[in-house]
């Protein structure tokens, strides 16, 4: 079992941040990597994992406010987030998938990608409070296997030719 990482206190820097340690190699997600450009990142979240498909977006390099990323990872953005949801709803087949950042504990921007499937409740806080309590945690194996059917259909967009 991986292990569970728990702040002492706020991260303030890279140096005591688990985004980078991730991305650094220094924690894993369950899959490991499923997509990375040279801006951004995606992963499942970690240990204790609080949902099959709970996926991590996040900027490769440590930035803490929105409005200190550079255009360019603004522009890589966008088309990180869509390819991501396009293969979580191809996999899961949620009724609905939630994007939304909060960022108090761990500082380094992140948007949580949150799939909402049939039997959850179809309102965000509802959804939110749920998972935070525990109620669709599954194990880190659960969690891999949709990281890597996740990563799969991410690779088939990208060899597909633009339009």
């Amino acid at each position: 079992m991986r292990a569970v990482y728990r702040p002492q206190e706020e991260p303030t820097d890279e140096r005591d941040c688990l985004a980078c340690d991730i991305l650094a190699g220094r924690q894993e997600s369950p899959g490991g990597a499923i997509y990375e450009n040279d801006y951004w990142a995606v992963e499942h979240s970690v240990s204790p994992v609080l949902l099959a498909g709970f996926l991590i977006v996040k900027p490769k390099r440590h930035c803490e406010q929105i409005a200190d990323l550079t255009l360019d990872e603004m522009e890589a953005f966008g088309q990180v987030l869509h390819d991501t949801t396009n293969a979580l709803t191809r996999v899961l087949r949620p009724e609905k998938v939630y994007v939304c950042s909060f960022g108090e504990m761990g500082k380094h921007i992140h948007f949580y990608v949150i799939p909402r499937t049939s039997d959850m409740p179809a309102s965000g806080r509802e959804v939110l409070r749920l998972m935070f309590e525990g109620r669709w945690a599954c194990s880190d194996e659960e969690a891999e296997e949709v990281a890597v059917r996740v990563k799969a259909e991410m690779e088939k967009v990208a060899s597909r030719p633009t339009e």
